[in-house]
């Protein structure tokens, strides 16, 4: 690996620990579910949506027009925060879903800043 490779990956890792991240997930109900079963589902999701922004765990939930999907934004303190929230959704099983790690702009400019100083001499 090289310098500046682990210099920002090390970086990262310092910062992520003990923080609140945030993800996006982009969750799209499998064609082949049926549309009894997804009735019976949904009304089961949009009340575990409600628990979580309850407790501020749910940021963000929009609906994605014209496909039977959403996209959540939630706010988590450790990987088994991530992983429970998933898990426990009711359409877990009849959805796919993509899972993004977010920053602000702020903190990616500031890790790029990082990683491209130069670096000190003798090194």
């Amino acid at each position: 690996m090289a310098l500046d490779e682990e210099r920002f990956y090390t970086q990262t890792i310092t910062f992520l620990q003990g923080n609140i991240m945030k993800f996006l997930i982009i969750q799209k109900i499998k064609r082949e579910v049926p549309i009894e079963k997804w009735a019976k589902l949904l009304p089961l999701q949009f009340k575990y949506f409600d628990s979580l922004e309850k407790d501020k765990t749910l940021e963000a939930t929009y609906h994605l027009i014209g496909q039977q999907g959403s996209m959540l934004i939630v706010n988590v303190d450790s990987d088994e925060k991530l992983s429970k929230i998933i898990g426990q959704d009711p359409m877990f099983f009849d959805s796919e879903r993509k899972i993004y790690p977010l920053t602000t702009r702020q903190t990616h400019e500031n890790q790029i800043r990082e990683l491209l100083k130069p670096e000190p001499a003798g090194f």
